[in-house]
């Protein structure tokens, strides 16, 4: 099949571990442009914090951000999925007696508990993304008042916590009492939710939309759960071999990490 479309996943999959493009990656990419494909970025990133040196690559137009929620073309945010306000609340409600560390994506920005900002190695975070952690967030002492006041225009929200246990019981209570939020993680340590809708698959869908091109002719690649859905939609797919179960599963092929430049094999394959 003829590749019109790559989307690329950014942390774990472009991303080296310490959280910086290699050099034959950045090539990779430039080649597949260069080759006729429009490469977008498909990330759970806001798009504040979208490294600067992937979006200095010409030819890179399009950006989906925040698992989704919103579609990015040249720097100017085209679509939006929100969270619906009574689900925000709701979310709230359920969550109330657990002391947790919220995070919330406003409008492409991200504010986050003022403890993880703080001490991001305390709640998980490895060492080479702490300067990315306060380089990328603002920081509030009450995120539970701040989602509450920002509840009618929230791209996702997303608790953190290294308690697996109380990860994997709230994930379940919030899937089942909420139908209209989409539960993922993009890390091990994050509950990540958004609008039903506001997935990288439908966000794919969308773009497909806008630039005329049939989902057949698409390709992804991806790292951890919230690529799954993507990969199972697009033509081809691949999940690097430090993927997730649920992300190996869904992709048609697999690529080095990308510690070993998996995406450039990738972009060989397509090529």
């Amino acid at each position: 099949m003829e590749i019109k479309l790559l989307a690329l996943d950014l942390d774990g999959t472009v991303l080296r571990t310490d959280n910086t493009l290699a050099p034959e990656v950045r090539d990779s990419i430039i080649q597949a442009i260069d080759s006729g494909i429009e490469v977008a970025v498909a990330s759970g990133r806001p798009f504040s914090s979208m490294p600067e040196d992937v979006l200095a690559i010409d030819g890179i137009r399009w950006v989906i951000a925040s698992n989704g929620a919103a579609i990015y073309q040249n720097g100017v945010r085209t679509h939006s999925d929100t969270l619906d306000e009574a689900d925000v609340l709701r979310v709230l409600e359920l969550t109330k007696e657990h002391d947790l560390i919220w995070e919330a994506f406003l409008e492409g920005e991200t504010c986050t508990d003022k403890r993880y900002y703080d001490d991001p190695i305390k709640y998980g975070c490895t060492e080479a993304y702490v300067g990315y952690v306060r380089g990328s967030r603002g920081c509030c002492s009450d995120m539970r008042g701040y989602i509450r006041r920002n509840r009618k225009n929230l791209d996702s929200i997303e608790f953190v916590s290294t308690d697996r246990e109380l990860r994997e019981r709230l994930w379940a209570m919030l899937e089942r009492e909420l139908p209209g939020v989409y539960i993922t993680s993009s890390s091990k340590n994050f509950v990540e939710l958004m609008n039903a809708t506001a997935t990288k698959a439908n966000a794919l869908k969308r773009l497909c939309g806008l630039l005329d091109i049939d989902i057949k002719n698409t390709a992804a690649a991806g790292n951890a759960d919230n690529d799954a859905d993507m990969l199972a939609l697009a033509g081809f797919s691949a999940a690097v071999s430090n993927a997730t179960p649920a992300c190996l599963e869904a992709a048609y092929a697999v690529i080095p990490s990308n510690d070993e430049g998996g995406v450039c094999e990738l972009i060989n394959m397509l090529l």
